[in-house]
């Protein structure tokens, strides 16, 4: 195989995207039919059908294409990819608050001209205001072999209901922030930036890491969240997945709740910098590991200006009625989480027991997540495997 980055999409039979293993190749069986696409791109070499092109494996990285072309896989490099696209359920079906089930990714030729939509990753999405609720999508153990890949440029925002500017309205939020008189929060150590909320890295495919930077998948961080403690939890569940040799998870990931500053007036004031585009106070990442049946949803507070004592008090009376994190800190491989410094983000743990959780949204939302999986609770360690 190349290398995760330039590597086209490998589908076998009607499965979701098949993931390289831990030294990046993947396994075809002889004579086994495949797909290999590339979406919105071509191929190098050119003239096959990046949509989706039928292949047979023959032997090592040998494939055949129909009945006389024979390649070798191990020379395709997917090239010239487009910008992701939007495909929302043309459903009924609501997400909690009111939100609708929006998902992105691509569609593949499948043996056939049709094409058939795989997802990348699923929104619940606030359709009028452009605001995600949370993103989910499923992370695992190889999602890091693919890491020398260029990230895009800028993000892309084409759902037609939304404001077309709204990447430039993300950029300039400091006009926005001395315009509200907070300017002072503001400077070249401490700054508001996208904050994935499904992240480019819990990705293989250089294709599905493009439709991270989507901005339905995007909520506004300060930095130093973003790369701290944020980042860590984020690592830390890869470095579980590879440490327990589990095969993957499945993650939930929003937001809750404004974050507010006090202006150069003493006011209280909530940080809007557009009307689809809000701070939030926490994030918010539900993990559930279903091979050892095992998980926890964590909360971060997007706010370094807050003293932890209230920050406290808020998530023990507001949201969940027991902190789980430091219990559970050194199982999940998590012990860079500095809980001590507010630039890098307080962190928490609440079992997802719904006896425990007390903001009614996110008891809402654990609530139809555990009756997806026709549980009622998980234990919060991993059993030794």
């Amino acid at each position: 195989m190349t290398n995760a980055g330039t590597a086209p999409l490998i589908i076998q039979g009607v499965r979701e995207f098949t993931e390289p293993s831990a030294n990046g190749s993947i396994h075809v069986g002889f004579r086994e039919g495949m797909i290999v696409a590339c979406p919105g791109g071509q191929f190098t070499p050119p003239g096959l059908y990046a949509l989706g092109q039928s292949m047979i494996c023959i032997e090592g990285t040998t494939i055949r294409i129909g009945t006389a072309l024979t390649l070798d896989l191990a020379n395709f490099i997917c090239t010239d990819r487009a910008r992701p696209y939007i495909e929302m359920k043309h459903t009924d079906l609501y997400c909690e608050n009111s939100t609708h089930p929006v998902k992105i990714g691509y569609s593949i030729a499948m043996y056939t001209t049709d094409l058939q939509f795989f997802p990348v990753y699923s929104v619940c999405f606030r359709l009028l205001s452009g605001i995600p609720l949370y993103v989910k999508h499923k992370v695992n153990k190889w999602a890091r072999s693919g890491q020398n890949y260029p990230k895009a440029p800028r993000y892309v925002f084409d759902f037609y209901l939304i404001n077309s500017n709204a990447d430039e309205e993300y950029d300039n939020y400091e006009t926005r922030f001395k315009e509200m008189g907070l300017q002072e929060y503001i400077n070249d150590q401490h700054y508001l930036t996208k904050g994935q909320l499904a992240p480019y890295d819990d990705f293989v495919y250089a294709v599905q890491r493009d439709a991270t930077y989507n901005l339905v998948n995007v909520a506004s961080q300060w930095n130093t969240f973003d790369e701290g403690n944020w980042r860590s939890l984020e690592n830390g569940i890869i470095n579980l997945l590879q440490s327990q040799d589990i095969e993957g998870a499945t993650i939930l990931t929003g937001t809750l709740k404004l974050a507010t500053l006090t202006n150069s007036t003493g006011d209280e004031v909530e940080l809007r910098i557009a009307v689809h585009i809000v701070v939030p106070r926490w994030f918010w990442k539900i993990v559930y590991f279903p091979e050892l049946h095992f998980g926890a949803i964590f909360f971060g507070y997007n706010n370094p200006y807050v003293n932890k004592f209230l920050v406290d008090a808020e998530f023990l009376t507001e949201i969940c009625s027991t902190d789980v994190f430091g219990t559970l800190q050194s199982s999940w491989m998590l012990n860079d989480i500095d809980n001590t410094d507010p630039f890098l983000g307080y962190t928490y743990a609440c079992p997802l027991n719904t006896v425990q959780i007390i903001d009614p949204l996110i008891g809402e939302i654990v609530t139809n997540f555990l009756a997806e999986l026709n549980v009622t609770s998980f234990g919060i360690f991993p059993e030794v495997v």
